[in-house]
């Protein structure tokens, strides 16, 4: 768990302000099982530092961004309110299809996954 984080969120056109607390989301989390099994955090670069790196290295970094991390922040009830990922560009993986099919091939499984569960999480809970 994170130190408590103050959150802003935007809600009906003004600002709500409140004391949250940002916490690492476990695999066993039911966002990770919303249409697809999600068994991992996909650690997927932005598409200058594949190229750059011939498409064998995801972490930009070296070790110490080598782990990939999917945080939250829940309400009282404990549902989550917001998602973050840390040390994965998740959303290149759906943003860059038409650039480097490559690039796609490699890393649209596991990003459109994750962007799928997600997604349908936030609209059934």
């Amino acid at each position: 768990m994170l130190p408590p984080a103050a959150v802003t969120l935007l809600a009906g056109g003004g600002y709500l302000s409140a004391q949250f607390t940002i916490e690492d989301v476990p695999l066993s989390d039911s966002v990770f099982q919303s249409q697809f099994s999600v068994s991992h955090v996909p650690q997927i670069t932005n598409i200058g530092f594949w190229r750059r790196s011939g498409g064998r290295e995801t972490s930009e970094r070296g070790d110490e961004t080598r782990t990939a991390h999917f945080r939250g922040v829940r309400d009282a009830h404990g549902h989550l309110m917001v998602v973050m990922t840390h040390n994965t560009d998740v959303a290149d993986s759906w943003e860059r299809e038409g650039e480097d099919p490559a690039f796609f091939y490699q890393f649209s499984p596991d990003g459109h996954a994750l962007g799928i569960n997600v997604l349908l999480h936030a609209m059934t809970h």
